[in-house]
C-alpha cells in the first residue's frame, strides 16, 4: 500500500476538558495492585470510591474543504465528575444541539471510555468511531450506556477522516488486557503536522515515526497534544533522558502535552528548552506547566 494522501486543514485547535485520569496516583497504582498487577483485566479491579476522574478534550478543526467540525475526543471516567466538566465547558449543550460531529474513543481504558453514560445523557445517537480491538466487555458497557447511534470500528492502519486529518489505528495489546489505540493526524495550512493522541500507548516516537513513514507530502512537525506516557508516575532514569534526546530530533515547535506525560517529564522538557506550552492550572490541574483542565491550545 503507498502512503495516505492527506490535504491540508484551514485550522485546528483543542480545548482540554479534563487531563486528570484520577486524583490519587498511589491510590489508583495500590488498586492495580491488589486486584494483581497489570495484567488483570481492568473491569476486575475494585478502583476506590471518590478517586476517578477522567480524560477528555474538544477538537475543533476546519477542513480543507471549509467544513467545520467538532470531535469530542474521549469522555472520561467518573460520571458525576465528567457530567460537571462537560456543563462547565458547555459540551452538554454542544452534545444536545447536535454539535458535536462524532465521538472518538482513543482506546478503551477506564478515565477515557467509561464516562460514556454522561454523553448518552445529553445526546444518545451521537456517533461513535472506536479502534478495532474492543472488548466484549467494553461493548456491553457501551450498549448499558443507552447510546444509539452508529458505532464505526476502525481497522488498523491510517484512514482518511475529512481533508486534512487522519486516523490511525495502532493494532497492540495494552495493560489491563485492553487492545488497540487510534490517533489523529492534522496538517495545519501553512504549519505542518499536528499529533492528537489520548495516552500514546504506541510511544510519541512511534507515532511520530509513523507519520513521516505513512502519510504523503510529509509537511513537518508543527505540534503534540496529548498523554505522551513518559513518566506517568514521575519515574525517571535513563530510559527518559534517552527518549527526549530522540524526541528532540524530529523537531516539533509545539508540544502541549498532559496527562499521562508526567510533570517530572514536562519540567525536563522545559529545562532542555523544548518549546511546551503551559497552562493555567484551575479546575484540578496540578500544575502551570502544562495545558491543564479548561485550557484551548491553537496549532
Amino acid at each position: 500500500m503507498g502512503k495516505l494522501p492527506m490535504g491540508t486543514a484551514k485550522s485546528l485547535s483543542v480545548r482540554c476538558l479534563s487531563e486528570l485520569s484520577w486524583h490519587d496516583n498511589a491510590r489508583m497504582r495500590m488498586d492495580v495492585r491488589d486486584a494483581g498487577g497489570l495484567g488483570v483485566d481492568q473491569f476486575d479491579v475494585k478502583w476506590t470510591p471518590g478517586n476517578a476522574a477522567g480524560v477528555s478534550a474538544l477538537v475543533e478543526a476546519v477542513a480543507g474543504d471549509g467544513r467545520p467540525w467538532r470531535i469530542l475526543m474521549d469522555v472520561g471516567w467518573d460520571i458525576d465528575y465528567m457530567d460537571a466538566v462537560f456543563r462547565r465547558e458547555g459540551i452538554d449543550r454542544l452534545l444536545a444541539d447536535g454539535g458535536i460531529d462524532l465521538v472518538y474513543i482513543t482506546h478503551e481504558h477506564v478515565d477515557h471510555f467509561w464516562g460514556m453514560p454522561v454523553v448518552v445523557k445529553y445526546r444518545p445517537d451521537v456517533k461513535l468511531m472506536i479502534p478495532a480491538g474492543f472488548s466484549a466487555r467494553s461493548r456491553e458497557l457501551l450498549a448499558k450506556s443507552g447510546h444509539k447511534g452508529e458505532v464505526v470500528e476502525m481497522s488498523p492502519g491510517a484512514h482518511s477522516l475529512f481533508p486534512g486529518c487522519a486516523t490511525v489505528t495502532f493494532d497492540q495489546p495494552i495493560f489491563l488486557k485492553t487492545h488497540g489505540e487510534q490517533v489523529l493526524y492534522v496538517n495545519v495550512q501553512g504549519k505542518g503536522l499536528v499529533t492528537l493522541t489520548g495516552c500514546c500507548h504506541p510511544g510519541v516516537l512511534g507515532l511520530l515515526s509513523y507519520a513521516r513513514e505513512n502519510l504523503a507530502g510529509f509537511p513537518g512537525f508543527h505540534g503534540v497534544y496529548g498523554g505522551l506516557h513518559i513518566s506517568p508516575f514521575e519515574e525517571w532514569g535513563p530510559p527518559q533522558e534517552e527518549l527526549l534526546d530522540k524526541l528532540q530530533e524530529y523537531g516539533v515547535r509545539k508540544f502541549a502535552c498532559n496527562h499521562c506525560t508526567g510533570e517530572t517529564a514536562v519540567r525536563k522538557m522545559r529545562e532542555r528548552g523544548m518549546p511546551v506550552v503551559g497552562g493555567t492550572g484551575r479546575h484540578g490541574s496540578k500544575s502551570v506547566l502544562y495545558p491543564g483542565n479548561g485550557d484551548t491550545v491553537v496549532f
